[in-house]
């Protein structure tokens, strides 16, 4: 299995409130961000900066009410990550949205910044 590629979304989670660096692997990218004239016409209308926004949207929010109601940051984001899940009108699919599992997993990067990353649960990153 080949080791996975990321693209920065830093700047798309800092406005769901996240302010660290922010991975997502390319197949998140891939199937749930990524959208052109092409997908519009086959698939429906979407903007892409909406569709990136909405997969920051749900766990913003599920780590808000963590801390509202107590939680700490490592009960919150475990080795495993913070799971969650959304309905996603998937690239290259059909024009029915599907229910997927992400995770966002807590990373240190190379030049020893924190941060997070987001993937599919069976990602081997």
């Amino acid at each position: 299995m080949r080791e996975a590629r990321f693209v920065d979304v830093t700047e798309e989670a800092a406005e769901a409130g996240f302010c660290c660096q922010v991975l997502m692997t390319e197949r998140v990218w891939n199937l749930c961000c990524q959208w052109t004239e092409l997908d519009n016409a086959c698939q429906g209308h979407q903007k892409q900066d909406a569709r990136v926004w909405d997969l920051f949207f749900v766990p913003a929010t599920k780590l808000k009410i963590g801390f509202a109601g107590g939680c700490t940051e490592s009960e919150l984001l475990t080795s495993h990550g913070l799971r969650y899940q959304m309905y996603c009108l998937l690239r290259g699919g059909s024009r029915e949205a599907s229910l997927i599992t992400l995770r966002m997993l807590p990373a240190t990067f190379n030049d020893d910044t924190h941060g997070l990353i987001v993937s599919f649960p069976d990602e081997n990153l």
